[in-house]
């Protein structure tokens, strides 16, 4: 025994094979063998020329079951006389008088068995120091039997917890490309937003969302109110640019999956490993997938997408992204269609002015009342895609009423491009836009809180409003303006003040009061925005 070194044995049968090798030659057994209950049932023999057999010759039958039981439940070895029959031998003259010990292993949790051996020596009349290294043998291999069985195990665990991981890294990569794709989306529909007719929105939904949507190739098709007749409008070439398909016109294909798409509201079809058609002509095989434009619960439409340029396989946030999209572009064009029904009433009602003068008054009355509803629909600034005038008046007041009863703070801002003017003759209007719409949207990454506001005040000004400030945080707040918009950069050659576009800022600090007005802390604010302008721009200046 001092020799045993269980980590030389390569396996567990031969780990096996050697114990009961020793268990055979010390009680010079005819019959050794081990008899697993858990963790998995078997019986381990060892033959007569002491090689491990799992199956052995009658070997089950031969096992006496209750005789086994008893031992392992015990814990103690079991011995007792017994006559073999001849028949059951292989020798010519075998012994008849026997006796048969079972040796139970150490039981635990993870191992039940026995050692069960039949041999010519009184095994039941050995002393107690006789019967140890028996004993020993055998609480060695339980031993390594289960550490065996449990090292099994932790590999076993430790191959889930990675395939655990691995989802969860998968699943973290999705969340992160789901977030990513939703940011730029919300973009896209703020650019969406700004197209002025119905051409271009559809022009630049296109384009838009190859470059910031994940979409490969993209075509729209419009469907006409009597919902047998279609026409296309903007889509992608099989070399990727983009194409005016408008002269595609003509009843509406009966193919399945156009009907399927049609019928249903928010609802992605997607079919993988198909054909891809341009111009009625193959040009490849890959998925395709379509979701359909809607008002109420009429389409006005499809989009069709494929994956034949990039080969970009479908992920399942895809549908949901575009669902979102077809949601946004649904509205925009259902916004730009009665934008059109508004413009052409408009010169339906200046055609009637000009035939019936008597009926000025009511036509005019018409439009007014049709301006002030477009008008309050819409708190958003067209062109920055941020809160307008009137929003900030309300949004202003209510906030106003809000601090006076719980007696907190606010403050303004209030900002002004410096030089914008110059920055429109040098540039053009088009240039001047977008600088707008850049600038409002570095403000409201410089502030997103719910409770405050972001607005554009009117021309090139704009304003915000913070709700329960901390001191100094109105300040703070203008610093990481300035600072964004110079690594904004936006280049200004009408400037006198920078190379690139900056802002003078004024602000001001007020608890409302019973006796005060929130027009009181705008004018203070403005006043030092006036103050900001006539200390040489491109700083902030508080009210004092």
């Amino acid at each position: 025994m001092q020799d045993w070194a269980p980590e030389r044995y390569d396996s567990v049968e031969h780990l096996c094979e050697v114990v009961l090798g020793a268990i055979k030659e010390k009680m010079d057994a005819h019959f050794v063998c081990l008899v697993l209950h858990e963790p998995d049932s078997k019986i381990l023999w060892l033959s007569a020329t002491d090689k491990l057999t799992c199956h052995p010759p009658s070997a089950e039958s031969r096992l006496p079951t209750a005789f086994l039981d008893s031992a392992l439940l015990s814990g103690q070895i079991q011995c007792e006389p017994f006559t073999l029959p001849v028949s059951t031998w292989d020798q010519a003259e075998p012994p008849l008088s026997q006796v048969r010990a079972a040796i139970p292993l150490k039981r635990s949790q993870h191992l039940a068995g026995v050692v069960y051996l039949e041999t010519c020596r009184r095994v039941d009349r050995l002393a107690a120091s006789q019967r140890h290294p028996l004993q020993l043998l055998t609480h060695y291999l339980a031993a390594e039997l289960e550490t065996r069985i449990l090292s099994g195990r932790i590999d076993v665990e430790r191959d889930e917890l990675q395939l655990v991981r691995r989802d969860l890294d998968q699943s973290l990569q999705v969340q992160d490309s789901l977030l990513t794709l939703l940011r730029s989306l919300h973009q896209v529909g703020l650019l969406l937003s700004t197209c002025q007719s119905e051409c271009e929105l559809l022009r630049q939904a296109v384009t838009l969302a190859r470059s910031q949507l994940e979409v490969d190739r993209m075509a729209i098709f419009l469907v006409d109110e009597d919902q047998r007749t279609m026409r296309g409008s903007w889509g992608t070439a099989a070399s990727g640019e983009l194409i005016d398909e408008s002269d595609v016109a003509g009843e509406l294909p009966a193919k399945p999956m156009i009907r399927q798409v049609l019928s249903s509201k928010d609802r992605v079809v997607v079919q993988e490993q198909v054909p891809l058609y341009q111009s009625g002509q193959q040009v490849g095989r890959g998925w395709l997938a379509m979701i359909s434009l809607w008002h109420d619960n009429r389409p006005l439409g499809w989009i069709e997408t494929d994956n034949l340029l990039l080969r970009r396989p479908w992920q399942r946030y895809h549908a949901e992204i575009f669902k979102q999209f077809a949601a946004t572009l649904s509205h925009l064009l259902l916004r730009q269609r009665t934008e059109e029904a508004l413009r052409r009433l408009n010169q339906e009602l200046e055609l009637r002015v000009t035939e019936r003068t008597e009926q000025l008054a009511r036509a005019n009355d018409l439009l007014e009342q049709a301006n002030r509803q477009l008008s309050a629909m819409s708190l958003e600034d067209p062109l920055t895609g941020i809160a307008n005038r009137r929003h900030w008046d309300l949004f202003v007041a209510t906030a106003w009423e809000r601090a006076r009863r719980a007696s907190s703070p606010l403050a303004v801002l209030m900002l002004d491009v410096d030089d914008f003017k110059s920055y429109n003759d040098k540039l053009g209007h088009p240039q001047g836009d977008d600088c707008l719409r850049r600038i409002a949207a570095t403000l409201q990454d410089c502030e997103r809180r719910r409770s405050n506001l972001v607005a554009r005040y009117g021309g090139e000004e704009f304003a915000i409003l913070l709700f329960e400030p901390q001191h100094g945080e109105a300040e703070m707040l203008a610093e990481r303006i300035h600072r964004a918009l110079d690594d904004l950069a936006i280049a200004h050659p009408g400037s006198r003040v920078a190379s690139s576009v900056t802002v003078s800022i004024g602000l001001s600090y007020m608890i409302p009061s019973a006796e005060t007005d929130w027009s009181q802390l705008i004018s203070r604010a403005d006043q030092a925005l006036y103050r900001a302008k006539a200390q040489g721009r491109a700083c902030t200046h508080p009210f004092l």
